[in-house]
């Protein structure tokens, strides 16, 4: 069975804003309702009355069409001029309605309106433009938040497309690598051929089926190079000699399979004479030191396809959590990784 898959950002966020207008809109009602209330006045001929309704009208026209479609095209001419034909319109339609509305509430007990109609069109004209620079503002902001959380997920998609990437780009590396090995052995005809096709299977079986996850525990990854190194030995001479170490608890930790192989690798890529591999597993650390003799008769580099890996790995996984030292002293390379869990 599949996973479901998340909904889009949008599609979250537009749910989300619905139920925030809806929310801010009935408190809006709410202090109209509480201020009539406190005043004596019903909420009819209270401010601002049925000019709710053209508010509403204006902050959504310019919320859902003008600001996204119209001055987001830059027709700032036609922007203006459309909310200032609505602006008009809904003035002369809801003064009037409003104006109705009190003769019909008030019936004979009606006085004269406080405000000349010219004054009443002046407030309600800066009213109404107050509403469009609302929805101006909630409009670019909101778009702005979305277009940042897009741009964070369209970098996540790349990154774990990167990742993968390096994933499948080491894996034939690995395996180009152990058959190496075995045909060293094959070479010498030597009788732990068998064994090493044996360690072989071990490996393969790891990078067919763990491999698929994005985090193993630490514990999986010691059990593959443990392999590993089993299958080095077959090849290598008697006087090399290999010590591996683990310190500290691998069940809970866990980390992307593969991330500590390059390492060992390049041990046996340019060592020589001895190796030790030590793992030190603290309270929100890991660290993994190496350190190995380097061949005389080879090009003083150390690198390649696994190293430029894992650095780019690294970078991904454990950005300003990682450090990756290689120092080379005494004819001995030192290696020492330490990622913040």
């Amino acid at each position: 069975m599949k996973p479901a898959r998340s909904r889009p950002f949008f599609l979250r966020q537009t749910h989300w804003s619905t139920w925030l207008h809806g929310i801010v809109w009935l408190l809006y009602v709410v202090f109209i309702v509480y201020v009539a209330a406190y005043q004596g006045i019903p909420v009819l001929l209270a401010h601002p009355s049925v000019h709710l309704l053209s508010q509403l009208v204006i902050f959504y026209l310019n919320y859902c069409y003008l600001i996204p479609r119209v001055l987001g095209r830059m027709n700032i001419a036609r922007f203006l001029v459309v909310n200032l034909i609505s602006i008009l319109l809904l003035e002369i339609l809801f003064i009037q309605l409003y104006h109705w509305l009190r003769a019909q509430y008030l019936g004979s007990a009606i006085t004269t309106f406080p405000l000349p109609y010219s004054t009443q069109f002046v407030l309600r004209f800066f009213e109404l433009i107050l509403f469009v620079v609302l929805a101006g503002l909630i409009r670019f902001t909101g778009d702005w938040f979305i277009h940042q959380q897009q741009a964070k997920e369209l970098e996540n998609v790349q990154l774990r497309t990167e990742l993968a990437f390096l994933k499948a780009q080491l894996n034939p590396h690995v395996l180009f690598n152990i058959l190496n090995a075995l045909y060293a052995l094959s070479l010498r005809q030597a009788p732990e051929t068998s064994q090493g096709i044996m360690q072989l299977s071990q490996l393969m079986r790891y990078m067919l089926y763990e491999t698929n996850e994005e985090r193993i525990t630490l514990s999986k990854e010691i059990e593959f190079i443990r392999h590993y190194l089993d299958l080095q030995r077959l090849r290598l001479p008697a006087h090399f000699s290999i010590q591996f170490e683990v310190d500290g608890p691998t069940e809970q930790i866990r980390l992307e399979p593969l991330l500590l192989l390059p390492l060992i690798e390049n041990i046996f890529k340019h060592g020589d004479f001895h190796a030790s591999i030590h793992i030190v597993v603290q309270e929100g650390s890991l660290q993994m030191r190496t350190c190995n003799g380097i061949r005389t008769n080879q090009v003083k580099s150390v690198g390649g396809i696994g190293l430029t890996n894992l650095r780019r790995r690294l970078a991904f996984l454990y950005p300003d959590r990682h450090q990756l030292a290689l120092e080379e002293k005494d004819e001995q390379l030192w290696t020492n990784l330490r990622i913040s869990l």
